[in-house]
């Protein structure tokens, strides 16, 4: 279950039926919410509760009349198939226009984050808190566990989102002072006087992977095909059932 508080007033949209039912038992519900009437409980298309707060009617480019209703997830129009009204997407941004988002949280996007979002970000870059923790923090209106889960499995896919935590653990990291530069002079000075052996690899084998040594020893194998009595050029022209005839497949060490 989630709301939104319009005009100091909750507006609800409730994940199922049966949560709708512990709090209204004897309202009937729509089951389609293009017929609903104002101040209706209807079902969304999958099968979240919400209410009609509004049956209004806008005029097309042509001038033809539209039927539409309001509901927290959105304003949409009655007459087109091709749109859902989804609980699953949330309560929208803007519940008064078809996209459900306001120009001002569009041009905000533009900038490829949302405040709340950041904050997300930076609760779950901490390392304190579960993801759901980190987002009941940073969207302190949303209070249904099955929707908090699903944004938050949801965000956490987002290559946007990925980045963003990486960039708050990196800032979290420099305010802490701990650099790049930091690490490796850690890792060096385990690797010079560690007493353990074991320490000591381990150190080496990181300060390997940061210079890049263990990919450029990878990138010194050369591949070496064998053609049987053909010569490169002779190859283009070559083919054994379509595909040239291929004889030996060796490796060879740029070295050698």
């Amino acid at each position: 279950m989630d709301f939104k508080t319009i005009k100091n007033t909750k507006h609800y949209l409730y994940d199922n039926v049966n949560e709708f039912n512990i709090s209204w038992p004897t309202i009937p519900v729509r089951h389609n919410w293009r017929f609903g009437v104002e101040g209706e409980w209807v079902y969304t298309d999958d099968d979240f509760v919400c209410q009609i707060l509004r049956k209004l009617t806008v005029l097309s480019s042509n001038n033809k009349k539209i039927a539409c209703v309001r509901t927290v997830c959105g304003t949409f129009k009655t007459n087109n198939q091709k749109k859902n009204m989804l609980g699953e997407d949330g309560i929208a941004d803007n519940i008064y226009t078809f996209s459900g988002k306001s120009i001002g949280r569009e041009r905000f996007k533009d900038r490829d984050y949302t405040s709340k979002e950041l904050m997300f970000a930076r609760y779950v870059a901490t390392g304190k808190l579960t993801h759901t923790e980190a987002y009941k923090l940073a969207y302190p209106e949303a209070t249904s566990e099955s929707y908090i889960k699903r944004r938050c499995d949801k965000l956490l896919k987002t290559e946007k989102l990925d980045k963003m935590i990486s960039e708050a653990k990196r800032k979290k990291l420099d305010e802490e002072g701990v650099t790049d530069n930091w690490l490796i002079e850690r890792y060096k000075t385990i690797a010079d006087l560690a007493e353990s052996d074991t320490a000591k690899l381990r150190s080496l084998d990181s300060l390997a992977k940061i210079s890049g040594l263990f990919e450029n020893e990878q990138s010194k194998s050369e591949q070496v095909t064998i053609w049987r009595g053909f010569s490169p050029e002779q190859l283009e022209g070559v083919e054994t059932h379509g595909k040239a005839e291929l004889v030996a497949h060796a490796e060879k060490d740029e070295n050698d």
